[in-house]
Protein backbone atom coordinates (compact mmCIF):
# COMPACT_ATOMS: atom_id res chain seq x y z
CA UNK A 1 0.00 0.00 0.00
CA UNK A 2 1.23 3.63 -0.81
CA UNK A 3 0.92 6.63 0.87
CA UNK A 4 0.74 9.78 -0.22
CA UNK A 5 4.56 10.20 0.22
CA UNK A 6 5.19 7.82 -2.37
CA UNK A 7 6.12 5.52 0.56
CA UNK A 8 5.73 1.96 0.37
CA UNK A 9 4.26 0.21 3.71
CA UNK A 10 5.09 -3.32 4.29
CA UNK A 11 1.64 -4.59 5.14
CA UNK A 12 2.85 -8.15 3.82
CA UNK A 13 2.89 -10.69 0.98
CA UNK A 14 -0.33 -9.82 -1.88
CA UNK A 15 -1.78 -12.73 -2.96
CA UNK A 16 -1.31 -12.99 -6.71
CA UNK A 17 -3.50 -15.38 -9.27
CA UNK A 18 -1.80 -18.36 -10.18
CA UNK A 19 -1.13 -18.64 -13.84
CA UNK A 20 -3.50 -21.49 -15.18
CA UNK A 21 -2.09 -24.55 -16.88
CA UNK A 22 -4.49 -24.96 -19.14
CA UNK A 23 -6.08 -21.64 -20.95
CA UNK A 24 -8.85 -24.04 -23.34
CA UNK A 25 -9.94 -25.37 -19.56
CA UNK A 26 -9.52 -22.14 -17.92
CA UNK A 27 -12.29 -20.41 -21.19
CA UNK A 28 -14.48 -23.71 -20.48
CA UNK A 29 -15.30 -22.73 -16.92
CA UNK A 30 -15.88 -19.15 -17.57
CA UNK A 31 -18.21 -20.83 -20.35
CA UNK A 32 -21.47 -19.75 -18.58
CA UNK A 33 -23.21 -23.06 -20.46
CA UNK A 34 -20.65 -24.67 -18.93
CA UNK A 35 -22.37 -28.25 -17.48
CA UNK A 36 -23.32 -28.66 -13.76
CA UNK A 37 -21.20 -31.79 -13.21
CA UNK A 38 -17.67 -29.27 -14.37
CA UNK A 39 -19.47 -26.71 -12.14
CA UNK A 40 -19.14 -28.21 -8.77
CA UNK A 41 -15.98 -29.84 -9.44
CA UNK A 42 -14.58 -26.14 -10.11
CA UNK A 43 -15.98 -25.80 -6.62
CA UNK A 44 -14.69 -28.70 -5.30
CA UNK A 45 -11.65 -27.62 -6.55
CA UNK A 46 -12.02 -23.87 -5.11
CA UNK A 47 -12.59 -25.30 -1.76
CA UNK A 48 -9.64 -27.79 -1.62
CA UNK A 49 -7.70 -24.59 -2.98
CA UNK A 50 -9.34 -22.78 -0.09
CA UNK A 51 -8.42 -25.07 2.55
CA UNK A 52 -4.60 -25.66 1.61
CA UNK A 53 -3.93 -21.85 1.16
CA UNK A 54 -5.79 -21.84 4.55
CA UNK A 55 -3.25 -24.70 6.74
CA UNK A 56 0.22 -22.64 4.73
CA UNK A 57 -0.93 -19.76 5.97
CA UNK A 58 -1.59 -20.91 9.67
CA UNK A 59 1.95 -22.83 9.42
CA UNK A 60 3.86 -19.84 8.15
CA UNK A 61 2.25 -17.83 11.17
CA UNK A 62 3.16 -20.63 13.15
CA UNK A 63 6.97 -20.21 11.43
CA UNK A 64 7.39 -17.05 11.81
CA UNK A 65 7.30 -14.38 14.50
CA UNK A 66 4.44 -12.44 15.70
CA UNK A 67 7.21 -8.85 14.41
CA UNK A 68 8.34 -10.46 11.04
CA UNK A 69 8.11 -12.92 8.33
CA UNK A 70 10.70 -13.35 5.77
CA UNK A 71 7.90 -13.78 3.07
CA UNK A 72 6.53 -10.05 3.92
CA UNK A 73 9.58 -8.55 3.39
CA UNK A 74 10.03 -10.28 0.26
CA UNK A 75 6.67 -8.53 -0.82
CA UNK A 76 7.73 -5.50 0.60
CA UNK A 77 4.87 -3.55 -0.96
CA UNK A 78 6.84 -2.54 -4.02
CA UNK A 79 5.34 -4.06 -7.24
CA UNK A 80 8.21 -3.30 -9.26
CA UNK A 81 10.82 -5.10 -7.20
CA UNK A 82 12.41 -7.61 -9.36
CA UNK A 83 14.02 -9.34 -6.32
CA UNK A 84 12.76 -13.03 -5.35
CA UNK A 85 12.62 -13.71 -1.79
CA UNK A 86 14.97 -15.97 -0.58
CA UNK A 87 14.08 -19.79 0.86
CA UNK A 88 13.86 -19.80 4.60
CA UNK A 89 16.84 -21.21 6.19
CA UNK A 90 16.50 -24.41 8.09
CA UNK A 91 18.73 -24.80 11.28
CA UNK A 92 20.69 -27.86 9.78
CA UNK A 93 21.68 -25.77 6.21
CA UNK A 94 22.24 -22.74 8.28
CA UNK A 95 25.14 -24.24 10.37
CA UNK A 96 26.30 -26.25 7.09
CA UNK A 97 26.76 -22.74 5.89
CA UNK A 98 27.85 -21.27 8.67
CA UNK A 99 30.57 -24.29 8.81
CA UNK A 100 31.77 -23.46 5.06
CA UNK A 101 31.95 -19.36 5.67
CA UNK A 102 33.94 -19.65 9.32
CA UNK A 103 36.24 -22.46 8.19
CA UNK A 104 36.46 -22.26 4.55
CA UNK A 105 39.91 -20.76 4.91
CA UNK A 106 41.13 -23.83 5.68
CA UNK A 107 41.61 -25.72 2.98
CA UNK A 108 43.90 -23.06 1.24
CA UNK A 109 46.95 -23.10 3.94
CA UNK A 110 49.79 -25.50 2.90
CA UNK A 111 52.78 -25.69 4.09
CA UNK A 112 55.09 -26.02 0.83
CA UNK A 113 58.88 -25.11 2.63
CA UNK A 114 59.64 -25.00 5.90
CA UNK A 115 60.67 -21.30 6.15
CA UNK A 116 57.99 -20.04 4.46
CA UNK A 117 54.95 -22.00 5.60
CA UNK A 118 53.77 -19.49 7.94
CA UNK A 119 54.27 -16.69 4.99
CA UNK A 120 52.11 -18.79 3.28
CA UNK A 121 49.63 -18.86 5.21
CA UNK A 122 49.84 -15.44 6.17
CA UNK A 123 49.05 -14.69 2.37
CA UNK A 124 46.37 -17.10 2.03
CA UNK A 125 44.66 -14.80 3.95
CA UNK A 126 45.84 -11.30 2.31
CA UNK A 127 45.26 -11.85 -0.69
CA UNK A 128 41.67 -11.88 -0.61
CA UNK A 129 41.86 -8.42 0.30
CA UNK A 130 43.42 -6.79 -2.45
CA UNK A 131 42.49 -3.92 -3.79
CA UNK A 132 41.33 -1.89 -1.32
CA UNK A 133 42.82 1.00 -0.94
CA UNK A 134 44.33 1.17 2.74
CA UNK A 135 48.11 0.72 1.60
CA UNK A 136 50.29 -1.20 -0.92
CA UNK A 137 51.24 -4.03 1.25
CA UNK A 138 47.56 -5.77 1.45
CA UNK A 139 48.42 -8.45 -0.97
CA UNK A 140 51.70 -9.64 0.11
CA UNK A 141 53.47 -10.15 3.37
CA UNK A 142 57.41 -10.42 4.15
CA UNK A 143 59.20 -13.22 5.74
CA UNK A 144 58.54 -13.41 9.33
CA UNK A 145 60.04 -14.49 11.85
CA UNK A 146 62.46 -17.28 12.49
CA UNK A 147 61.15 -18.32 15.96
CA UNK A 148 57.35 -17.06 15.38
CA UNK A 149 57.45 -19.43 12.24
CA UNK A 150 58.25 -22.70 14.22
CA UNK A 151 55.62 -21.65 16.32
CA UNK A 152 53.00 -21.31 13.73
CA UNK A 153 54.01 -24.55 11.92
CA UNK A 154 53.96 -26.28 15.42
CA UNK A 155 50.18 -24.76 15.92
CA UNK A 156 48.89 -25.67 12.28
CA UNK A 157 50.09 -29.24 12.30
CA UNK A 158 48.56 -29.76 15.60
CA UNK A 159 45.53 -27.79 14.26
CA UNK A 160 45.52 -30.20 11.03
CA UNK A 161 45.39 -33.34 13.29
CA UNK A 162 42.98 -32.04 15.74
CA UNK A 163 45.03 -31.65 18.39
CA UNK A 164 43.32 -28.44 19.28
CA UNK A 165 44.38 -27.69 22.49
CA UNK A 166 47.89 -28.24 21.89
CA UNK A 167 47.60 -25.91 18.85
CA UNK A 168 46.33 -23.59 21.27
CA UNK A 169 49.68 -23.35 23.41
CA UNK A 170 51.22 -23.11 20.13
CA UNK A 171 49.36 -20.06 18.71
CA UNK A 172 49.64 -18.48 22.18
CA UNK A 173 53.25 -18.82 22.41
CA UNK A 174 52.90 -17.16 19.43
CA UNK A 175 51.35 -14.36 20.29
CA UNK A 176 53.81 -13.70 23.01
CA UNK A 177 56.82 -13.61 20.49
CA UNK A 178 54.69 -10.97 18.87
CA UNK A 179 54.21 -9.08 21.78
CA UNK A 180 57.69 -9.48 22.22
CA UNK A 181 58.52 -7.81 19.18
CA UNK A 182 59.42 -10.93 17.08
CA UNK A 183 57.32 -10.50 14.04
CA UNK A 184 59.32 -10.00 10.79
CA UNK A 185 63.09 -10.82 10.21
CA UNK A 186 63.45 -6.86 9.98
CA UNK A 187 61.28 -5.18 12.21
CA UNK A 188 62.82 -1.68 11.62
CA UNK A 189 61.82 -2.23 8.55
CA UNK A 190 58.63 -3.80 9.52
CA UNK A 191 54.81 -2.18 8.16
CA UNK A 192 51.97 -1.75 10.81
CA UNK A 193 49.69 -3.41 8.46
CA UNK A 194 51.91 -6.30 7.92
CA UNK A 195 52.17 -6.64 11.78
CA UNK A 196 48.55 -6.66 12.25
CA UNK A 197 48.15 -9.24 9.47
CA UNK A 198 50.24 -10.99 11.32
CA UNK A 199 48.27 -10.50 14.58
CA UNK A 200 45.12 -10.82 13.03
CA UNK A 201 45.62 -14.58 11.90
CA UNK A 202 47.10 -16.08 14.88
CA UNK A 203 43.85 -14.24 17.19
CA UNK A 204 42.10 -16.09 13.62
CA UNK A 205 43.27 -19.69 14.20
CA UNK A 206 42.96 -19.19 18.14
CA UNK A 207 39.13 -18.25 17.38
CA UNK A 208 39.12 -21.47 15.27
CA UNK A 209 40.57 -23.86 17.71
CA UNK A 210 38.06 -23.00 20.16
CA UNK A 211 35.27 -22.96 17.99
CA UNK A 212 36.33 -27.01 17.33
CA UNK A 213 36.75 -27.37 20.81
CA UNK A 214 32.61 -25.83 21.65
CA UNK A 215 34.41 -22.83 23.71
CA UNK A 216 33.09 -19.86 22.13
CA UNK A 217 32.94 -17.75 25.21
CA UNK A 218 36.81 -18.36 25.19
CA UNK A 219 36.80 -17.71 21.21
CA UNK A 220 34.80 -13.92 21.79
CA UNK A 221 37.61 -12.18 23.30
CA UNK A 222 40.17 -13.41 20.38
CA UNK A 223 37.51 -13.02 17.52
CA UNK A 224 37.26 -9.01 19.04
CA UNK A 225 41.19 -8.57 18.51
CA UNK A 226 41.57 -10.59 15.29
CA UNK A 227 38.72 -7.50 13.88
CA UNK A 228 40.54 -5.06 15.88
CA UNK A 229 43.73 -6.51 13.89
CA UNK A 230 42.29 -6.52 10.56
CA UNK A 231 39.20 -5.56 10.13
CA UNK A 232 39.02 -5.65 6.31
CA UNK A 233 38.79 -9.33 6.22
CA UNK A 234 35.51 -10.88 6.12
CA UNK A 235 35.91 -14.61 7.79
CA UNK A 236 36.85 -12.42 10.99
CA UNK A 237 33.42 -11.01 11.04
CA UNK A 238 31.85 -14.98 10.06
CA UNK A 239 34.18 -16.21 12.70
CA UNK A 240 32.45 -13.59 15.39
CA UNK A 241 28.62 -13.74 14.06
CA UNK A 242 29.17 -17.65 14.87
CA UNK A 243 30.61 -17.53 18.37
CA UNK A 244 28.14 -14.91 18.97
CA UNK A 245 25.41 -17.44 17.28
CA UNK A 246 26.76 -20.10 20.07
CA UNK A 247 26.82 -17.81 22.86
CA UNK A 248 22.93 -16.86 22.34
CA UNK A 249 23.23 -13.23 21.30
CA UNK A 250 22.29 -13.39 18.20
CA UNK A 251 21.82 -9.53 17.47
CA UNK A 252 25.22 -9.34 17.44
CA UNK A 253 25.50 -12.48 14.99
CA UNK A 254 23.56 -10.05 12.22
CA UNK A 255 25.29 -7.76 12.54
CA UNK A 256 28.62 -9.18 12.15
CA UNK A 257 27.08 -11.45 8.93
CA UNK A 258 25.95 -7.63 7.76
CA UNK A 259 29.92 -6.34 7.94
CA UNK A 260 31.31 -9.32 6.54
CA UNK A 261 28.92 -9.56 3.45
CA UNK A 262 29.81 -5.63 3.13
CA UNK A 263 33.38 -6.17 3.90
CA UNK A 264 33.58 -9.24 1.37
CA UNK A 265 32.49 -6.37 -1.40
CA UNK A 266 34.45 -3.85 -0.08
CA UNK A 267 37.50 -5.81 -0.57
CA UNK A 268 36.66 -6.99 -4.12
CA UNK A 269 35.17 -10.29 -3.74
CA UNK A 270 33.88 -11.06 -6.76
CA UNK A 271 33.00 -15.11 -6.76
CA UNK A 272 28.69 -14.72 -6.21
CA UNK A 273 28.01 -17.91 -4.36
CA UNK A 274 29.97 -17.06 -1.42
CA UNK A 275 28.36 -12.91 -0.92
CA UNK A 276 24.83 -15.38 -1.83
CA UNK A 277 26.02 -18.24 1.06
CA UNK A 278 26.35 -15.18 3.28
CA UNK A 279 23.25 -13.68 2.74
CA UNK A 280 21.71 -16.98 3.54
CA UNK A 281 23.52 -17.25 6.62
CA UNK A 282 22.68 -13.52 7.15
CA UNK A 283 19.11 -13.59 6.61
CA UNK A 284 18.77 -17.02 9.29
CA UNK A 285 20.44 -15.05 12.11
CA UNK A 286 17.72 -12.66 11.47
CA UNK A 287 14.81 -15.02 11.85
CA UNK A 288 16.50 -16.27 14.61
CA UNK A 289 17.03 -13.23 16.58
CA UNK A 290 13.57 -12.08 15.91
CA UNK A 291 12.28 -15.41 16.71
CA UNK A 292 14.15 -14.93 20.30
CA UNK A 293 12.73 -11.97 20.97
CA UNK A 294 9.37 -12.05 23.37
CA UNK A 295 9.27 -8.63 24.82
CA UNK A 296 8.77 -6.64 21.62
CA UNK A 297 7.64 -6.86 17.82
CA UNK A 298 9.21 -5.69 14.85
CA UNK A 299 7.90 -4.19 11.60
CA UNK A 300 10.20 -3.55 8.49
CA UNK A 301 8.71 -0.56 6.34
CA UNK A 302 10.02 -0.13 2.89
CA UNK A 303 10.85 3.75 2.94
CA UNK A 304 12.58 6.17 -0.10
CA UNK A 305 13.89 9.72 1.52
CA UNK A 306 13.23 11.21 4.79
CA UNK A 307 10.42 9.74 7.04
CA UNK A 308 7.98 12.34 7.51
CA UNK A 309 5.36 12.32 10.38
CA UNK A 310 2.27 11.66 8.39
CA UNK A 311 4.28 7.89 7.29
CA UNK A 312 5.26 7.44 10.90
CA UNK A 313 1.62 7.63 12.22
CA UNK A 314 0.28 5.30 9.00
CA UNK A 315 3.59 2.73 9.98
CA UNK A 316 2.74 2.74 13.51
CA UNK A 317 -1.19 1.97 12.81
CA UNK A 318 -0.67 -0.76 10.23
CA UNK A 319 1.83 -1.95 13.33
CA UNK A 320 -1.33 -1.75 15.86
CA UNK A 321 -3.61 -3.58 13.54
CA UNK A 322 -0.83 -6.41 12.74
CA UNK A 323 0.26 -7.17 16.54
CA UNK A 324 -1.98 -6.12 19.24
CA UNK A 325 -0.22 -7.60 22.12
CA UNK A 326 2.42 -5.27 20.93
CA UNK A 327 1.21 -1.57 21.23
CA UNK A 328 1.84 -0.60 24.66
CA UNK A 329 4.63 1.51 23.13
CA UNK A 330 5.68 1.96 19.59
CA UNK A 331 8.76 3.16 18.20
CA UNK A 332 9.59 4.36 14.58
CA UNK A 333 13.46 4.87 14.09
CA UNK A 334 13.83 8.48 12.77
CA UNK A 335 16.28 7.44 10.26
CA UNK A 336 16.23 4.89 7.46
CA UNK A 337 19.17 2.65 6.41
CA UNK A 338 18.31 -0.68 7.58
CA UNK A 339 18.63 -3.12 5.35
CA UNK A 340 17.78 -6.69 4.89
CA UNK A 341 19.50 -9.63 3.49
CA UNK A 342 16.77 -10.28 0.35
CA UNK A 343 16.96 -6.75 -0.77
CA UNK A 344 20.56 -5.90 -0.57
CA UNK A 345 23.19 -5.51 -2.99
CA UNK A 346 26.17 -3.15 -2.48
CA UNK A 347 27.14 -3.16 -6.04
CA UNK A 348 24.63 -0.78 -7.07
CA UNK A 349 22.79 2.15 -4.47
CA UNK A 350 19.48 2.20 -6.83
CA UNK A 351 18.90 -2.05 -5.98
CA UNK A 352 19.56 -1.60 -2.76
CA UNK A 353 16.12 -0.87 -0.75
CA UNK A 354 15.93 0.94 2.88
CA UNK A 355 13.61 0.38 5.40
CA UNK A 356 12.46 2.26 8.94
CA UNK A 357 11.95 0.18 12.31
CA UNK A 358 9.03 -0.18 14.04
CA UNK A 359 9.25 -1.75 17.30
CA UNK A 360 6.38 -2.51 19.44
CA UNK A 361 6.66 -3.49 23.59
CA UNK A 362 3.80 -5.06 25.81
CA UNK A 363 5.05 -2.93 28.86
CA UNK A 364 5.35 0.86 28.26
CA UNK A 365 8.66 0.98 30.27
CA UNK A 366 10.64 -1.50 28.48
CA UNK A 367 10.67 1.35 25.44
CA UNK A 368 10.52 4.64 26.72
CA UNK A 369 13.72 5.38 27.51
CA UNK A 370 13.66 5.20 23.08
CA UNK A 371 12.30 8.77 23.21
CA UNK A 372 14.77 10.21 25.06
CA UNK A 373 17.78 8.82 23.62
CA UNK A 374 16.49 8.49 19.61
CA UNK A 375 13.60 11.63 19.59
CA UNK A 376 14.44 14.83 21.69
CA UNK A 377 16.16 17.65 20.17
CA UNK A 378 18.77 16.63 22.03
CA UNK A 379 19.65 13.27 22.99
CA UNK A 380 20.91 12.23 26.26
CA UNK A 381 22.21 9.28 27.88
CA UNK A 382 19.56 7.70 29.74
CA UNK A 383 21.43 7.38 33.20
CA UNK A 384 21.36 8.60 36.70
CA UNK A 385 19.14 11.48 37.70
CA UNK A 386 22.46 13.24 39.25
CA UNK A 387 24.98 12.39 36.68
CA UNK A 388 27.36 15.15 37.94
CA UNK A 389 28.12 12.82 41.19
CA UNK A 390 29.93 10.25 41.12
CA UNK A 391 27.10 7.36 41.67
CA UNK A 392 27.91 5.01 44.40
CA UNK A 393 28.04 0.78 44.11
CA UNK A 394 24.60 0.41 44.32
CA UNK A 395 23.61 3.02 42.13
CA UNK A 396 26.35 1.24 39.24
CA UNK A 397 24.55 -1.81 40.26
CA UNK A 398 21.49 -0.40 39.33
CA UNK A 399 22.99 1.10 35.91
CA UNK A 400 24.47 -2.52 35.30
CA UNK A 401 21.27 -4.20 35.70
CA UNK A 402 19.14 -1.22 33.45
CA UNK A 403 21.60 -1.23 31.03
CA UNK A 404 22.75 -5.09 30.42
CA UNK A 405 19.19 -6.77 30.51
CA UNK A 406 16.56 -3.50 29.16
CA UNK A 407 18.68 -0.86 26.96
CA UNK A 408 21.55 -2.66 25.18
CA UNK A 409 19.58 -5.98 23.95
CA UNK A 410 16.90 -3.04 22.01
CA UNK A 411 20.04 -0.81 20.91
CA UNK A 412 21.77 -3.90 20.01
CA UNK A 413 18.50 -4.92 17.83
CA UNK A 414 18.04 -1.62 16.16
CA UNK A 415 21.87 -1.40 14.75
CA UNK A 416 22.04 -5.31 14.01
CA UNK A 417 20.19 -3.97 10.23
CA UNK A 418 22.24 -0.60 10.13
CA UNK A 419 25.90 -0.11 8.80
CA UNK A 420 26.00 3.37 9.74
CA UNK A 421 25.49 3.85 13.50
CA UNK A 422 27.44 6.79 14.25
CA UNK A 423 29.03 8.00 17.65
CA UNK A 424 26.14 9.95 19.24
CA UNK A 425 24.08 8.88 22.09
CA UNK A 426 21.27 5.95 21.33
CA UNK A 427 24.12 4.27 19.08
CA UNK A 428 24.88 2.28 21.67
CA UNK A 429 28.61 2.30 21.51
CA UNK A 430 28.16 5.36 24.47
CA UNK A 431 26.20 3.15 26.12
CA UNK A 432 28.42 -0.06 26.12
CA UNK A 433 31.24 2.63 27.39
CA UNK A 434 29.46 3.64 30.43
CA UNK A 435 28.57 0.01 30.41
CA UNK A 436 31.63 -0.82 30.88
CA UNK A 437 32.74 1.77 33.06
CA UNK A 438 30.14 0.86 35.74
CA UNK A 439 31.59 -2.98 35.31
CA UNK A 440 34.88 -1.65 36.15
CA UNK A 441 33.20 -0.21 39.14
CA UNK A 442 31.80 -3.46 40.47
CA UNK A 443 35.10 -4.74 40.18
CA UNK A 444 33.95 -6.98 37.38
CA UNK A 445 37.16 -6.89 35.19
CA UNK A 446 36.58 -9.99 33.32
CA UNK A 447 33.32 -8.27 31.72
CA UNK A 448 34.60 -5.40 31.39
CA UNK A 449 37.52 -6.19 29.01
CA UNK A 450 35.09 -8.21 26.74
CA UNK A 451 33.19 -4.71 26.22
CA UNK A 452 36.14 -2.76 25.64
CA UNK A 453 37.35 -5.66 23.19
CA UNK A 454 34.56 -5.01 21.68
CA UNK A 455 34.18 -0.92 21.49
CA UNK A 456 37.71 -1.10 20.06
CA UNK A 457 36.85 -4.27 17.33
CA UNK A 458 33.61 -1.82 16.39
CA UNK A 459 36.10 1.85 16.56
CA UNK A 460 38.20 0.14 14.38
CA UNK A 461 35.99 -0.51 11.32
CA UNK A 462 33.58 2.34 11.57
CA UNK A 463 35.94 4.36 8.94
CA UNK A 464 35.17 1.42 6.75
CA UNK A 465 31.21 1.61 7.58
CA UNK A 466 31.06 4.97 7.46
CA UNK A 467 32.05 8.42 5.96
CA UNK A 468 34.02 10.18 9.19
CA UNK A 469 34.32 14.03 9.27
CA UNK A 470 37.14 15.83 11.43
CA UNK A 471 35.05 16.02 14.27
CA UNK A 472 33.91 12.82 14.59
CA UNK A 473 37.70 11.50 13.37
CA UNK A 474 38.81 13.48 16.52
CA UNK A 475 36.23 11.68 18.56
CA UNK A 476 36.92 8.59 16.95
CA UNK A 477 40.90 8.77 18.30
CA UNK A 478 39.92 10.06 21.59
CA UNK A 479 37.37 6.70 22.30
CA UNK A 480 39.84 4.58 20.93
CA UNK A 481 42.50 6.10 22.90
CA UNK A 482 40.40 6.11 26.13
CA UNK A 483 39.23 2.75 25.89
CA UNK A 484 42.80 1.34 25.39
CA UNK A 485 43.90 3.39 28.62
CA UNK A 486 40.66 2.13 30.21
CA UNK A 487 41.42 -1.75 29.26
CA UNK A 488 45.32 -1.25 30.18
CA UNK A 489 44.01 0.35 33.99
CA UNK A 490 45.67 3.77 33.18
CA UNK A 491 44.19 7.04 33.96
CA UNK A 492 41.80 5.84 36.41
CA UNK A 493 41.81 9.53 37.81
CA UNK A 494 40.49 11.02 34.99
CA UNK A 495 37.01 11.12 33.17
CA UNK A 496 36.52 9.25 30.44
CA UNK A 497 35.50 10.57 27.49
CA UNK A 498 31.83 9.20 27.09
CA UNK A 499 31.43 10.55 30.49
CA UNK A 500 32.03 14.32 29.37
CA UNK A 501 29.69 13.08 26.35
CA UNK A 502 27.44 12.34 28.89
CA UNK A 503 27.90 15.30 31.01
CA UNK A 504 27.95 17.83 27.87
CA UNK A 505 24.30 16.29 26.23
CA UNK A 506 22.92 16.66 30.23
CA UNK A 507 23.62 20.29 30.26
CA UNK A 508 22.72 20.92 26.55
CA UNK A 509 19.73 19.15 27.69
CA UNK A 510 18.65 21.14 30.57
CA UNK A 511 19.33 25.00 29.14
CA UNK A 512 16.75 23.53 26.28
CA UNK A 513 14.24 22.89 28.87
CA UNK A 514 15.00 25.67 30.41
CA UNK A 515 14.88 27.71 27.24
CA UNK A 516 11.44 26.05 27.12
CA UNK A 517 10.13 26.56 30.06
CA UNK A 518 11.44 30.24 29.97
CA UNK A 519 9.17 30.46 26.29
CA UNK A 520 6.20 28.82 27.98
CA UNK A 521 6.56 31.38 30.77
CA UNK A 522 6.76 34.49 28.34
CA UNK A 523 3.62 33.01 26.31
CA UNK A 524 1.39 32.93 29.52
CA UNK A 525 2.30 35.88 30.81
CA UNK A 526 1.86 37.84 27.63
CA UNK A 527 -1.99 35.56 27.81
CA UNK A 528 -2.36 36.69 31.17
CA UNK A 529 -1.89 40.53 30.87
CA UNK A 530 -4.14 40.60 27.74
CA UNK A 531 -6.52 38.64 29.82
CA UNK A 532 -5.87 41.29 32.11
CA UNK A 533 -6.40 44.47 29.78
CA UNK A 534 -9.79 42.46 28.50
CA UNK A 535 -10.99 42.24 31.87
CA UNK A 536 -10.38 45.94 32.66
CA UNK A 537 -11.98 47.16 29.71
CA UNK A 538 -14.80 44.89 30.43
CA UNK A 539 -15.23 45.99 34.22
CA UNK A 540 -15.07 50.05 32.96
CA UNK A 541 -17.96 49.35 30.39
CA UNK A 542 -19.72 47.82 32.85
CA UNK A 543 -19.05 50.86 35.53
CA UNK A 544 -19.85 53.64 32.45
CA UNK A 545 -23.42 51.58 31.72
CA UNK A 546 -24.07 51.53 36.08
CA UNK A 547 -23.40 55.35 36.52
CA UNK A 548 -26.77 57.65 35.86
CA UNK A 549 -26.04 60.40 32.86
CA UNK A 550 -24.99 64.09 34.30
CA UNK A 551 -27.53 66.70 34.04
CA UNK A 552 -25.84 69.82 32.40
CA UNK A 553 -25.76 72.49 34.47
CA UNK A 554 -28.36 75.86 33.99
CA UNK A 555 -27.05 78.75 32.19
CA UNK A 556 -27.10 81.69 34.06
CA UNK A 557 -30.08 83.67 33.21
CA UNK A 558 -32.66 81.39 32.79
CA UNK A 559 -35.05 79.26 34.99
CA UNK A 560 -33.55 76.18 36.68
CA UNK A 561 -35.72 73.20 35.06
CA UNK A 562 -37.02 70.99 37.11
CA UNK A 563 -37.94 67.56 35.84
Amino acid sequence: MDNSAGVSVLLGPKAMPEPSANPAREDLNNNPLSSFGEQCQNRRKRKRTDRVRASRKKRNAARKRDGWSPDEIAGAGNEESSLRPLPRIPLKSMKEAEANLAFGDEQDITHKAPASAAATQLKCQSCEIVGLPSGPNLGFLPQIDKWLNVALQDGSSHYRQKKYAVAVSRFTTALELCSKGSVLEEPCDADYEDVAKVVSFIESRLVACYLRMKRPDLALLHSHRSIRSDPIYFRNHLRQAMVYRLLGNPCEAVRSAMIADYVYWLSGGVEEHISKLIKLYWQGLLEEAITMEENFSVLYTPCVGKVTKDFVEQTEETFRNLHPAFSAYIFTDPLTGHLLPQTTDWRTDTSTQSYTLTIGFKRSQDGQFLDKLLLRRCPTFTGLRSPFIHPTSADAGKMCEALGRKILPVLDFIKCTKLDVGFSAGSGLIERLQFADYLGQLSRTKEQSQILEHTLAELGLAPYLQDISPTDASLLQELMAESVDTLEGKRTDHERVWNALQKVGDIEEMLYEMENVYLKNKALRAVRRQQARERRREAKRRWDKSMPKKVPAPVLGEPASWT
